[in-house]
């Protein structure tokens, strides 16, 4: 009787062990899962900037086609420029109806949550889950190409973003996620 119940101890403490195990791993399988559906979002969404419906109307018109693009994106408020790097992304585009002349788009983090700004509305939404994890860096790194052409000079921006996340119930688990992107559309500046 006494074997069978330290057996018994002995299969229950494996078990717990590996039940523990599974635990972690589906915590750290999540924390990886909802940083990489963060980089999606932003991703998706500042491949938009710098879209305008006018585009190409204004092709044969350089002048009129700077008059209406919007406005260039900025990282902390600063224009992009080759290796600055910030925690503040906004830009700017227009959908097809040619509405959101003057609204702006934003990423940031404060309080470990990701905000997103979007267009004229007053406040950010959060986009990451705080009860789950704690976002501990967000960052945003420009690179841009450009080309002259007589007097107008074409810059494609192009940014890399880092985002640093922890589990609320485990800070020790921490992941990192980095992405890429280069904008669909270009600014074009005297």
């Amino acid at each position: 009787m006494a074997l069978g119940l330290m057996v018994m101890a002995g299969v229950l403490q494996f078990v717990s062990r590996l039940v523990e195990g599974n635990t972690t791993t589906l915590k750290v399988t999540r924390l990886e899962q909802d940083i990489r559906t963060l980089m999606d979002i932003m991703l998706q969404d500042i491949r938009r900037a710098g879209q305008f419906p006018e585009g190409v109307a204004d092709l044969g018109a350089p002048i009129r086609f700077m008059q209406d693009q919007p406005a260039a994106p900025m990282i902390d408020g600063q224009p992009l420029r080759d290796g600055l790097v910030g925690s503040v992304l906004s830009y700017a585009y227009r959908d097809t109806d040619g509405k959101l002349v003057s609204g702006r788009f934003a990423h940031d983090a404060k309080a470990g949550t990701i905000l997103m700004h979007t267009g004229t509305a007053s406040a950010a939404e959060a986009i990451s889950d705080s009860a789950f994890m704690t976002v501990t860096e967000l960052q945003f790194q420009a690179a841009r190409t450009q080309v002259k052409s007589g007097a107008l000079t074409v810059a494609t921006p192009a940014v890399q973003i880092r985002i640093v996340g922890r589990l609320k119930s485990d800070p020790a688990i921490e992941r990192t996620q980095v992405g890429r992107m280069t904008w669909r559309n270009p600014v074009v500046s005297p």
